[in-house]
């Protein structure tokens, strides 16, 4: 380092000689180099270039505190006018101090400043201080010169050892590189170096190619890599260690673009593999480069220089495939590393490439494809290798034979090549095609020695023609290339004995010949394999073999200098010739688990997780040839056992083919094995590949002449032709797509990148018409202008199978657009064409439309923004037929139209026989829109034309309009004003109404009369639509004014127009006196809707609601209203109405002729108002009920008589009663002439007995049932006995669950009951309160003082003996007792109990005493009873033999009964017996209940029944009847005249008994209920009950659920239920279908209906729609289940809306449909009666 010193301080004082530059002049012209380097300086070291003395003179002051960029500025404009010999020592301190200094610079700034003059002894001295601090920094640049320059001898001497081996001149210019989008990760810095950096100023390839992949020369692509990491990649042999090496030699000459003073570092990873020791990267530059002369301080200070300008570096890697570890795995932190430190190669390499250790310096690495995936994320620039063309390949084997000295033979070698294409495919890499040309030295010199040898000529012609069986398979190559090996050791031979020529021997003679030397060597090959070794040292060989090898061509010997030491070393002629010899050693001689552990697929992009190798991957392919039955005599030559062995073996491949022919694979590992396939040569296995892969898919691939050979043998081996090729973005030579040629059977053949071009596309057009079977090509995404287009459709023309073309995503324009369209009607088979995304006009659009408006066009698509262009035909119809079914659909999108272009297109459409949609959307001015309709009439449109974006404009809306009256097959239009504006045109031939709808839009007054004037001359039934066009009062009011005029109008939808209460008063005033208007449905968040009959309208209908009325305009409402004659419903709700506003409402009523309902729900009523609402019923006799809640869902409707009732109706739910308001309500219901039915629920905040006591004699008949939630147990006995106490006008009381029901009657004789204390009471139940026994005593009073009492019913309940008890205790004191049921109590001995005061009632004529154990003195109790007894239920009873034999057989006795019920009764043989004698004595049966009694015995049952002529209900449910079962039943109908029940569900089994059975039924013409659900029932029931039913007039309930009607059946059930006048409940569940619209719409013909059950059917919003149709007229309904079908939200939101004219309506169940918990939530909120949960 003192040396370095000693010089700088002499280079210091050295005086400049007068003709060197002058440093002001150098200064000026390096200013800005000089200003970036000086920026970009540390701050101290910019600081200590500021603190020189500077003459006072300079006018200069330079801040130490300003900025870097400032402070370099006035450092360098201060020195710019200096003295000379202070600005040179200026610019030498620069160059000891300053970092980062391009060479070049350097040197020039060096040589101008000499040893500086004149300059003071200060000045000086500082200089020298701050030297000796900063002269260690930098080394002496010669030294990094020496060193440069012996790296440039060792690279001109590598390079000439390697030229002697080459056949071919190397030129970079002549080299083709493909040039790829590098994918780096987001956050990889920019190395790039600045413009100071000294390098190229080529621009960027990458940004100035505009594409991601250009064709260019590897000396323009290594142009921009200066700075960069750049990837170099190829196949095995194409030339990358070739082109590395001669880079190296143009550098060390001085050529190329890498500058000379930059240091050029050729780095070889096979080399690499044999560092197994740490090294630092001190130790890497010196290990295989020459170690300088001046020893270890010279090292350091070549390596400090290179650390402290990496700029100057240029370092190429070549062959990383061949490098045997992984750098992805080698990542680091953003800290540098240290270049003293030992580390594996692999770090040091990474380091390289991850920029953690000289950054800025040239990186180029070399590899193949499947590495990239390892570096492409640093990499900033991709290159491709390209394969060679045609001509390469020509002239490398013409140099080839040259070299030989048999220029004949190279043109005769040059046929041989060119006519065998696997050969030409190989060839197209360098190594390979060294390799071919070595196969045909072989064969030329078989061929010279057949000539020479054979004299008679035909046996000579003979076989020269087997010799001329060129190999077809990579493995016969190979083959074929060992016999030239091998005859090169026979010549060598020769020439050692001075013979002057050798016999050729065959191949077989050759290989027995060294079979020994093969065999070593073959192992020699298997464990380089194995270990990943391809470089072997000296000693690593055996002497004999490697002489062997080397003679004969196998081996290659080079030299490599390690630790600075030249040594030997050896690798085969090429990769692929190691792997072929190991694939002959693993058939001949490794065991078969080593061989199936060698049979697998390898991808060209494999995963991070595969294993890293140095070889080609093509053993597989070997392995696969080698299995070919022709390989079978040489291995079994080659190996030591006999040939079953090797039979054994290729069948192990074989079947290892076979299986991977069935296993999923992508696009890479199929190509593989078709190279597998082709290899094996066995056709078997090509048409297994193809029957399971008839289409192949290759995406981002860069496939060689080989890979395409590979394809042609496998695609031709099918023998059906549905074979599809699919290219995305894949690299193909235009030479190799020749071979394509070859597959006739493909069908499918697509290319999608934006590689393929004009000369793609040409060179296609002369493959297209060889494709015999072609039908659909794709050429899509591409780059193809209208030249490529025009040489396609030449070729396409060709093509008479055509039937699908996409040429979309080109550049054809209107012309190539054209060129295709002309061909268009040469295709006879075409059924496809999409020509969209190719930059064409809509006069290209028109053009296509008119020219193939001779053929059978099913759809034309064009889109003017996304450039979309697609046809379609019908493939079914003949191409010319214009058949009248025919229908074509033309969208024109998004196109500028003129009136010209509208004219043109108009004419062409008037060509098409038919046309079913026409979409013209887009910029429609008007005068283009009137072109239109003038040519509507030529045009022949079957469904509609669309029109968006043109009917923004009134003048546009009225020129559609025109169309209603104009053209009478339109049937509607839409119009949407309002952006995105829209317009669609239907038509209809048979069209009896029309509908026209402006939706969305703004009107102004003159604007709707305009309007409907226009409407006016359309006489056909109208519906006008202007929803969502707010109308202000000024509109409004000329549409009232205009509508009596428009006669032929049916509807006018409003919904979203009416924006204010005033407008819609304005509405209802004027339509008011339109005597045609049959309905005004108005709301603010609502339908609103107007309907208008025919003529006058005898109803009228008003809704009006979601406004704010108030006095005023409610007077003004009513007022109006009152103008018509009869008003049938009238809904008020939602509109904030107060108590005041409904009384004043409630007094204009008699002025009100309603004859349904008035809805004033949903309004701010409390109790005041609720009680003038509910004074209704007496003050206004037509008032026949009012229902008011006040809870959380409020809801006050008034309803009027349809009919003469003997009661009126009264609901309060949630009112919160106070006393005052109880009297109120007692007295309007006293002084009600007609009884009133009070239903009173959750409204009490005092006692419910208080409220009782009110009601006295002038409530007579009237029914009070009050339900609180507290009303159950002890407090149900206390209130009912309360009741009794308070009020003698009770006759009827029931507690029910927690309702209490009151009957009121006016007591006879009061004076005598009140001395008496005795009480009037008729009817006293307690039924399912959760009574017990103890709770009785309460009540023994009162039970004690009903002397009349008739009935009491105390069932469900848990009374046990001590209920019975009290009971037995209670009934002597009832002697008029009639009817007694306590029914299921869980006591086991309550009914012996009970049964002892059953002797007492004398008057007992009912009996109910179900689900009990009933034991033998019970039963004996009870038959002594029974003979009295009118009914009797003894249903879910259980008892013994005997006394069930007592009990059925006393039923003979009965002389008296009406009803029986033994439901679910298990009766034993002899009680079965006793039944059918004892039921024909009761002649008085009328109610026969006895479901699920027994299975058997059936036919006898029915025979006793025969005698029981006056029955009126029969219930035999799950009695399972066979066939003359049935037969007998049905037999038995006719005499049942009376019956009105029949309950035989799950009683049948067959379709045909369900026929029979309602054949039999239409007799019974007093059926009112038919329950034949889950009996198999079909399509044939459902026909009959259409035939049956409309004689059945009085049924009002059917159950046929869970059965199996068929669609056709719900037909005729429709009918059916249509002819059901009085039907009041139907069960659907599950009937069997889910078309079940017409038995829903027939429910319109049942005005009574109330419960409809239509669950699990799967319906969908079809069914629901039906069903809001059937709710306008079916105001009757109550209950509809459609629980666990398909309604979605839209059939949901349907029937909501339905709703809203439907008070009556308690609940809709809509559990499990398809409407998620958040729909249904907001629905359920919006109207409380739509329920989705499952209870």
């Amino acid at each position: 380092m003192d040396n370095i010193v000693s010089l700088c301080r002499l280079k210091m004082e050295e005086e400049v000689d007068p003709d060197q530059e002058n440093a002001q002049i150098v200064l000026n012209q390096e200013y800005p180099e000089l200003l970036h380097i000086l920026t970009h300086q540390p701050s101290t070291t910019l600081k200590e270039l500021c603190a020189l003395p500077l003459t006072s003179n300079a006018g200069v002051v330079i801040c130490p505190t300003s900025s870097p960029a400032a402070m370099a500025k006035d450092v360098l404009d201060y020195y710019r006018s200096a003295e000379s010999s202070m600005c040179r020592d200026f610019l030498q301190r620069i160059c000891m101090l300053c970092e980062n200094i391009p060479m070049w610079l350097e040197s020039r700034l060096m040589s101008v400043s000499g040893s500086p003059t004149n300059v003071s002894d200060s000045y000086r001295l500082h200089a020298t201080e701050s030297l000796d601090k900063h002269i260690n920094k930098r080394p002496r640049i010669d030294h990094w010169e020496q060193f440069i320059t012996s790296v440039k001898g060792l690279l001109r001497m590598k390079w000439e050892a390697m030229r002697k081996r080459l056949v071919l001149d190397v030129e970079l210019d002549q080299v083709w590189v493909s040039v790829k989008r590098a994918n780096r990760a987001r956050n990889t810095p920019d190395q790039t170096p600045g413009s100071g950096d000294g390098g190229s100023k080529t621009p960027d390839l990458d940004v100035e190619c505009g594409f991601s992949e250009a064709r260019v020369t590897l000396d323009t692509f290594l142009q921009g890599s200066t700075g960069k990491v750049t990837i170099l990649y190829g196949k095995p042999g194409s030339g990358k260690t070739i082109h590395m090496s001669h880079l190296g030699e143009l550098w060390a000459c001085d050529l190329g673009h890498i500058p000379s003073s930059h240091l050029f570092i050729l780095l070889e990873f096979r080399h690499l593999n044999l560092l197994s020791q740490t090294l630092s990267f001190y130790d890497l530059l010196f290990q295989y480069y020459p170690s300088p002369q001046g020893g270890e301080d010279e090292k350091i200070a070549i390596v400090d220089y290179l650390l402290s300008n990496p700029e100057q570096s240029c370092w190429i890697l070549d062959g990383y495939d061949e490098f045997q570890f992984n750098l992805y795995k080698r990542d680091y932190n953003n800290a540098q590393l240290d270049p003293r430190s030992p580390r594996p190669v692999a770090e040091l390499i990474a380091a390289l490439l991850h920029r953690h250790i000289l950054p800025g310096c040239t990186v180029v690495f070399t590899c193949r494809v499947r590495d990239v995936t390892d570096l492409e994320r640093k990499a900033e620039k991709v290159g491709e290798l390209l394969p060679w063309n045609h001509h390469k390949i020509k002239e490398y084997v013409h140099k080839y034979f040259q070299h030989k000295g048999n220029l004949a033979a190279g043109k005769h070698a040059t046929k041989l090549l060119f006519s065998n294409k696997r050969l030409v495919a190989m060839s197209s890499i360098p190594a390979l095609c060294n390799i071919s040309c070595i196969c045909l030295e072989y064969f030329l010199q078989e061929i010279q020695q057949c000539g020479e040898d054979k004299a008679d000529l035909k046996k000579h012609n003979k076989e020269m023609q087997s010799i001329l069986q060129m190999p077809s398979t990579l493995t016969g190559v190979y083959l074929t290339s060992i016999g030239t090996f091998l005859s090169h050791l026979n010549q060598a031979k020769s020439a050692e004995v001075r013979l002057s020529s050798s016999t050729i021997l065959p191949l077989t003679s050759l290989v027995s010949n060294y079979k020994s030397e093969l065999s070593e060597l073959f192992e020699l090959a298997w464990n380089g394999l194995e270990t990943g070794k391809i470089v072997f040292l000296e000693e690593e060989i055996p002497h004999r073999i490697l002489h062997f090898s080397i003679v004969a061509g196998f081996i290659s010997e080079t030299e490599l200098r390690q630790n600075g030491i030249l040594v030997n070393v050896y690798c085969f002629a090429h990769l692929t010739v190691q792997e072929f010899l190991s694939a002959l050693k693993i058939m001949t001689s490794v065991d078969d688990k080593e061989l199936k552990n060698r049979l697998s697929l390898k991808t060209r992009w494999p995963s991070k997780s595969d294993q890293k190798t140095v070889f080609t991957n093509s053993l597989h392919r070997f392995l696969s040839g080698l299995a070919s039955p022709h390989c079978s005599a040489l291995l079994a030559l080659l190996t030591k056992e006999d040939h079953s062995f090797v039979h054994k073996r290729q069948e192990t491949v074989k079947k290892w083919l076979q299986q991977m022919c069935h296993t999923h694979m992508t696009g890479p590992k199929v190509l593989e094995l078709c190279h597998c396939v082709q290899e094996s040569q066995d056709k078997q296995l090509s048409k297994q590949l193809m029957s399971v892969k008839p289409k192949l898919e290759l995406h981002n691939i860069t496939l060689s002449p080989n890979d395409l050979d590979a394809l042609a043998f496998v695609v031709n081996s099918s023998e059906e032709r549905n074979i599809a090729l699919d290219f995305r973005a894949c690299s193909i030579e235009l030479d190799g797509l020749e071979l394509l040629s070859q597959c006739d059977t493909i069908t499918n053949l697509s290319f999608h990148s934006r590689k393929y071009e004009d000369s793609f596309a040409e060179k296609l057009s002369t493959i297209l018409p060889k494709l015999s079977s072609l039908k659909k090509l794709s050429v899509c995404d591409a780059r193809m202008s209208a030249i490529g287009a025009a040489h396609l459709a030449s070729a396409l023309v060709e093509c008479r199978c055509i039937t699908e073309i996409n040429f979309s995503g080109n550049n054809l324009r209107d012309d190539g657009t054209k060129h295709i369209t002309d061909i268009l009607p040469k295709l006879p088979q075409l059924s496809f064409v999409n020509l969209g995304q190719n930059n064409s006009s809509l006069q290209a659009a028109v053009y296509l439309t008119k020219e193939i408006a001779s053929m059978n066009v099913q759809r034309i698509y064009i889109d003017g923004n996304t450039e979309e262009l697609m046809v379609t035909f019908d493939p079914n119809q003949d191409r010319h037929s214009h058949k009248a079914d025919s229908r074509a659909e033309i969208s024109l999108l998004k196109q500028k139209w003129n009136k010209t272009e509208m004219q043109k297109l108009a004419h062409s459409l008037s060509q098409y026989p038919s046309v079913s949609v026409l979409n013209l959307s887009g910029q429609l001015k008007v005068e283009t829109l009137k072109v239109l309709v003038l040519f509507l009439p030529k045009l022949h449109i079957t469904e509609k034309i669309t029109l968006k974006g043109c009917c923004s404009s009134l003048e546009a809306v009225l020129v559609l309009t025109s169309f209603m009256s104009q053209c009478t097959t339109v049937s509607e239009i839409h119009i949407r004003r309002k952006s995105p504006s829209e317009a669609v045109i239907v038509f209809n031939a048979s069209c009896v109404s029309k509908s026209l709808r402006v939706n969305n839009s703004s009107f102004k007054p003159g604007d709707v009369t305009a309007l409907c004037n226009k409407l006016i001359l359309c006489h056909a039934f109208l519906e006008l639509d202007l929803s969502q066009s707010p109308l202000k009062d000024g509109t409004i009011q000329n549409l009232v004014e205009v509508l009596p005029k428009m006669t032929s109008l049916k509807t006018l939808q409003l919904n979203g127009c009416i924006v204010s209460t005033n407008g819609a008063l304005i509405l209802v005033k004027g339509l008011t006196g339109c005597e045609r208007v049959k309905s005004v449905q108005l709301s603010l968040q609502r339908e609103s809707r107007v309907t208008f009959d025919e003529t006058k309208s005898d109803r009228f209908s008003c809704r009006f609601s979601y406004f704010s009325l108030d006095g005023d305009s409610l007077g003004g409402l009513v007022e109006a209203l009152q103008s018509r004659p009869q008003l049938s419903e009238l809904d008020l709700s939602s509109n904030k109405l107060d108590d005041k506003d409904i009384k004043h409402f409630v007094n204009f009523l008699p002025g009100l002729n309603v004859n349904n309902y008035i809805n004033l729900s949903d309004n701010d009523l409390k109790q005041p108002g609720m009680l003038d609402v509910v004074n209704t019923l007496s003050t206004c006799d037509s008032v026949s009920a009012v229902e008011v809640c006040l809870a959380e869902d409020p809801k006050c409707i008034i309803w009027f008589k349809q009919c003469k009732k003997q009661e009126k109706y009264l609901r309060v739910t949630g009112a919160t009663l106070t006393p005052d308001h109880q009297k109120q309500l007692v007295q309007i219901m006293s002084s009600c002439q007609l009884p009133v039915k009070l239903e009173i629920k959750n409204s009490f905040s005092s006692s419910v007995e208080e409220f009782v006591e009110l009601f006295d004699s002038s409530c007579a008949g009237c029914t009070v049932n009050i339900e609180e939630s507290w009303i159950r147990s002890e407090e149900a006995v206390r209130l009912l006995c309360h009741c009794l106490e308070l009020n003698r006008n009770i006759s009827s009381i029931r507690i029910q669950q927690t309702t209490l029901c009151l009957h009121l009657e006016n007591s006879n004789n009061p004076s005598q009951y009140s001395v008496c204390n005795i009480l009037s009471l008729l009817h006293l139940s307690l039924v399912n309160c959760e009574i017990q026994g103890r709770h009785l005593a309460l009540m023994k009073d009162i039970l004690e003082r009903c002397v009349h009492l008739t009935e009491l019913d105390l069932s469900h309940n848990y009374l046990g003996e001590i209920g019975a008890e009290f009971l037995c205790s209670v009934i002597p004191s009832l002697p008029k007792l009639v009817s007694l049921r306590v029914d299921k109590d869980r006591c086991a001995h309550f009914a012996e109990i009970l049964c002892k005061s059953l002797l007492q009632c004398n008057d007992l004529l009912y009996l109910s005493l179900s689900g009990y154990v009933i034991s033998e003195i019970a039963a004996q109790m009870i038959t002594s009873v029974l003979p009295h007894l009118k009914s009797i239920n003894l249903s879910h009873c259980s008892w013994s033999n005997s006394g069930g034999v007592q009990l059925i057989r006393s039923l003979g006795h009965c002389e008296h009964l009406e009803e029986l019920c033994l439901n679910f009764v298990q009766l034993d043989q002899e009680s079965k017996m006793c039944l059918v004698q004892s039921l024909p004595r009761a002649k008085t049966l009328r109610r026969l209940k006895l479901r699920n009694v027994s299975t058997s015995g059936v036919f006898n049952v029915l025979v006793a029944v025969k005698e029981l002529v006056h029955l009126e209900d029969l219930e035999m449910n799950n009695w399972k009847m066979l066939d003359n079962e049935v037969e007998l039943l049905v037999k038995l109908f006719p005499l049942w005249t009376h019956l009105q029940k029949i309950c035989l569900s799950q009683t049948f089994n067959n379709d045909q008994s369900g026929d029979k059975l309602l054949e039999a039924l239409k007799n019974c013409t007093c059926l009112k209920e038919l329950h034949i659900s889950r009996n198999n029932l079909s399509d044939l029931t459902a026909a009959r009950m259409a035939l049956v039913f409309p004689s059945l007039i009085h049924l009002c309930e059917i159950d046929i659920s869970e059965n199996k009607i068929g669609p056709k059946g719900s037909m005729d059930l429709a009918k059916a239920i249509s002819s059901l006048k009085n039907l009041i409940k139907i069960n659907l569940t599950s009937v069997g279908t889910s078309e079940l619209c017409a038995a829903v719409a027939s429910l319109a013909n049942c005005p009574q209906i109330q419960d409809v059950r239509m669950g699990w059917n799967n319906c969908g919003d079809d069914v629901a729609h039906t069903l809001v149709r059937v709710l306008h007229v079916c105001q009757s309904l109550k209950k509809i289940d459609l629980e666990c079908n398909r309604v979605s939200l839209a059939g949901a939101e349907a029937i909501l809306e339905a709703l809203q004219s439907c008070p009556a309506l308690q609940i809709i169940r809509l559990w499990k449909n398809r409407v998620s918990p958040t729909d249904a939530e907001k629905l359920s909120w919006k109207d409380r009666r739509l329920t989705f949960s499952s209870t």
